[in-house]
């Protein structure tokens, strides 16, 4: 089954969380610079993400606006939502 993939991304003074549906942590990120959810432009997202060391499905991204005007810093996490 593919898994529910939850960005939280810190960007411009706001805070913005969605989620994508992706077969892996490369797949959403593409999803999410695809669709830009804060439609803030905050993307693109590097996809080269992070584990963060000694947590288990939690990521760690950043990436710089089309116009390298701004960062983007994301947390990613791997969501269980099984009821």
């Amino acid at each position: 089954a593919m898994a529910i993939w939850t960005f939280v991304v810190e960007f411009g003074g706001g805070t913005y969380s969605s989620q994508f549906q992706a077969d892996d942590l490369h797949a959403a990120i593409d999803q999410y610079n695809a669709n830009d959810p804060s439609g803030c432009g905050a993307v693109p997202l590097d996809p080269d993400a992070v584990e963060l060391e000694g947590l288990d499905n939690i990521f760690c991204t950043g990436g710089l606006t089309e116009d390298a005007e701004q960062s983007i810093f994301a947390n990613i996490v791997k969501t269980d939502i099984s009821k």
